[in-house]
């Protein structure tokens, strides 16, 4: 799944994003397209981390693609951009995601 994020995302917005990662995470890895993405709060940026550990205890993945300048010094300055497996592109995001959802398959 891809959940490409458009717009800003302040902290009023960032429970319902919570929200709706981790319901996603929950039953199979995501790919989180930030392209389109002006602005994250540090709540929104919460938002992801809620995400990642969720996906961790349904042994799903986040995979996490298309930060601008500004939001990729910012995830990497709070060290998101390590542990939410950060892709420079799309397509590695998604084969990464892929990948990791066929080891758990075969692991199961």
């Amino acid at each position: 799944m891809i959940a490409r994020l458009v717009g800003e995302f302040d902290v009023g917005a960032a429970l319902p994003l919570q929200r709706t990662l981790c319901d996603l995470v929950a039953s199979d890895g995501v790919v989180i397209d930030l392209s389109r993405t002006s602005r994250l709060s540090t709540a929104a940026m919460g938002a992801l981390t809620a995400a990642h550990d969720e996906a961790a205890r349904h042994r799903t993945s986040v995979h996490v693609t298309g930060a601008s300048r500004a939001l990729l010094r910012q995830l990497r300055r709070s060290g998101l951009d390590a542990r939410l497996n950060y892709y420079a592109n799309l397509a590695d995001a998604v084969e990464s995601a892929l990948a990791a959802r066929d080891a758990e398959m075969s692991g199961r």
